[in-house]
């Protein structure tokens, strides 16, 4: 029995360690989709413009990301002995906005804080996907584009994105993006979604046991629907994102499970009312039938 015993304890430690090892790599997993650094443009010419557009936030709502454009570096023959531009250069982005910076011969780049537009349907949120596209361009003091080698970097822990080059046919370097939610993101949305919906299902399961069998008014039962019934809200609204309403995850499982609990729940309430009147009616009938047999009846003389 005892070996017995250890050999079951034995499964269950590798079972927990099982599950613990495929949660870590799912993060790792995540990690490596959110914090991304990618390079573009021409990054080998030894005379160009480096430039590091930080991705800091994806706004689904407002449908924009969030940017910083830092690191603006000249190279080669760009710079001058002091490590700043040797000319006169600009630095444009296709962002909302600010989109235009003037760099003074002899000067170091500011950072640039910027908005660039994406397109995608919010309200299929948590599957909903965008489009963008990053756009950066360094002309010169006699209006000429200049080489530049463009840096990626995204942190946004919600969300991750995909980058892939596109043609510039004008020079400069063109980034097309595409973003989606992370995987924990989708991991705990989808499973609020399944968990609103077993909630509701428990709700059915108590609204049968109660009418079914004519149990009348059972406050319990009728107390844990009403709780699960408005904790279904900021559950709803806990999910990360804030997704408006309306969204996928309210015509899948929100409404749904929010409909069937106030059925649920109201007719537990008024037919279990009918019942419980009937069970104090028979009782009551039950009551007087005894007292009058009971009773004693005297034989006339």
């Amino acid at each position: 029995m005892r070996d017995i015993g250890l050999r079951r304890l034995a499964i269950a430690f590798l079972a927990l360690a099982a599950v613990i090892g495929l949660s870590v790599s799912g993060y790792i997993s995540s990690r490596e989709s959110t914090n991304q650094e990618t390079y573009f443009g021409d990054p080998d010419n030894p005379n160009r413009v480096d430039v590091t557009v930080w991705i800091t936030r994806v706004d689904a709502t407002t449908q924009a990301l969030s940017v910083t454009i830092m690191d603006v570096l000249p190279n080669g023959t760009l710079v001058d002995p002091r490590g700043n531009f040797a000319q006169d250069t600009t630095v444009t982005t296709a962002a909302i906005g600010t989109w235009r910076a003037e760099i003074k011969a002899g000067d170091s780049a500011p950072d640039i804080e910027q908005r660039v537009t994406i397109v995608g349907t919010v309200t299929d949120y948590p599957f909903d996907r965008y489009s963008g596209r990053l756009e950066v361009h360094a002309l010169g003091a006699d209006g000429d584009e200049l080489p530049v080698g463009l840096t990626v970097l995204n942190t946004d822990p919600f969300f991750g994105i995909t980058t892939t080059a596109d043609t510039a046919p004008n020079g400069g370097a063109v980034v097309n993006l595409g973003v989606y939610r992370s995987m924990p993101t989708l991991i705990f949305a989808v499973f609020v979604m399944v968990l609103m919906l077993g909630l509701a299902l428990g709700a059915v399961v108590a609204a049968f046991y109660v009418l079914h069998w004519r149990r009348g008014l059972i406050f319990p039962a009728c107390s844990m629907m009403a709780a699960i019934l408005f904790a279904l809200i900021p559950l709803r609204n806990a999910v990360p994102g804030s997704p408006p309403i309306g969204s996928l995850i309210d015509f899948g499982s929100f409404f749904i499970a929010e409909a069937v609990i106030s059925i649920a729940l109201i007719s537990s309430i008024v037919w279990g009312f009918r019942h419980q009147r009937s069970i104090e009616r028979a009782e009551e009938e039950a009551t007087t039938e005894g007292e009058h047999d009971d009773g004693v009846v005297e034989e006339p003389v």
